[in-house]
């Protein structure tokens, strides 16, 4: 018999399904707003960019080193505006981004909140 503490463990793969939709449209979200606050809406060229490196804008937050690539590839301040993505997503959270200098790219520190979402 399964005891309250195990149904903890591990919810129902709907539940986890429906928690990482939640947390790639967020990040979706996110980054649009970043990018506007950034570039205006030129931003949002990137994405025409990524499309063209067979990423579409919905498939971000599963290839999130394309994204990143990219963004540096984009822009100068590719770096800025993902600490600017990173501030953010973690504040939606209620939590608050403290940049590290322990060599965490954007892509892992993206994961590692994704695990504890």
């Amino acid at each position: 018999m399964k005891t309250a503490y195990d149904r903890k463990k591990k919810p129902p793969w709907w539940i986890m399904t429906k928690r990482k939709s939640e947390f790639n449209e967020k990040l979706i979200r996110i980054i649009d707003k970043v990018l506007k606050e950034s570039f205006g809406e030129s931003g949002l060229l990137i994405y025409t960019y990524l499309e063209s490196q067979s990423v579409k804008r919905e498939e971000i937050p599963e290839q999130l080193e394309a994204f990143a690539n990219s963004l540096k590839k984009f822009s100068a301040g590719g770096s800025v505006v993902e600490t600017m993505i990173l501030r953010d997503l973690y504040s939606s959270f209620g939590l608050k981004f403290e940049q590290t200098s322990d060599g965490h790219s954007f892509t892992n520190q993206v994961a590692r909140l994704r695990a504890s979402f």
